[in-house]
């Protein structure tokens, strides 16, 4: 109990809710103060009991709401500690509610190509000016790997490399937004790929894929060499001809 008072007045102060959702209503007030920053990652949150007091809510209430906080990565509970854990913020959640939001919207594949001609590109010229020799590495290997799944005839492999390489890409960008859409683009468009695999001949699959990978070369080359104009042109030729095998 003195742990907690003491505790307690190094926090930031949490205030009663008076409302019938009460658990989301305490979900979006500690929720708040996490973003904000007044809760840092590391923190330890006040535990059930003074949380009960702060807020003056049952336990059941308390837990519901520190259950939404876990489940959205804000904090992480440990059985027989004293008070949840601040997480530091990723960008797993902040992509799965978007793909999610994006798939129940019925994406078409021709808004696909158009956002992707502007996200894609700016992500190529950001990369051949921003990426560090880790980043050339990176996709050096992502592009050896794409050619011993093509030698081997593993499309299914090879098709996770096409996200791979985009990724890396935006990592190389230095944009954290641009990353987090370029993933969710990825998880949008490997499903139709996989769906197009299916559909084709083995001899079909293997010049697409052969097609992706010397695209992916050119955009690669151009980067490494710190040409943004040409990354940019190499990026538009891709999604061009992304649209065409696909549309």
């Amino acid at each position: 109990m003195k742990e907690d008072l003491k505790i307690e007045s190094t926090l930031p102060q949490l205030h009663p809710v008076a409302t019938q959702r009460a658990s989301e209503a305490i979900y979006e007030q500690i929720k708040g103060l996490i973003i904000g920053g007044q809760f840092k990652p590391g923190d330890r949150l006040p535990s059930e009991r003074s949380l009960m007091t702060m807020l003056q809510r049952s336990r059941p209430t308390i837990r519901e709401a520190l259950r939404m906080l876990e489940r959205a990565g804000f904090i992480r509970t440990v059985p027989g500690t004293n008070g949840a854990i601040v997480q530091e913020l990723g960008t797993d959640g902040v992509e799965q509610s978007l793909e999610v939001v994006l798939q129940a919207s019925r994406v078409t594949m021709a808004e696909l190509v158009e956002y992707r001609s502007h996200n894609d590109t700016a992500v190529a010229r950001w990369a051949a000016q921003r990426h560090t020799e880790d980043d050339i590495k990176a996709l050096r290997q992502i592009l050896a790997d794409g050619d011993t799944f093509l030698r081997e005839g593993d499309y299914s492999a090879f098709i996770r490399l096409d996200g791979a390489f985009h990724g890396r890409l935006a990592k190389a960008g230095k944009n954290e937004v641009a990353y987090i859409l370029t993933q969710v683009m990825s998880n949008l468009v490997e499903p139709r790929i996989r769906q197009a695999i299916q559909e084709q001949t083995p001899e079909e699959n293997r010049d697409m894929c052969r097609r992706i990978l010397d695209m992916h070369r050119h955009i690669y080359e151009a980067v490494r060499l710190g040409d943004a104009d040409a990354a940019q042109a190499a990026m538009a030729h891709h999604i061009q001809v992304f649209g065409a095998d696909l549309g």
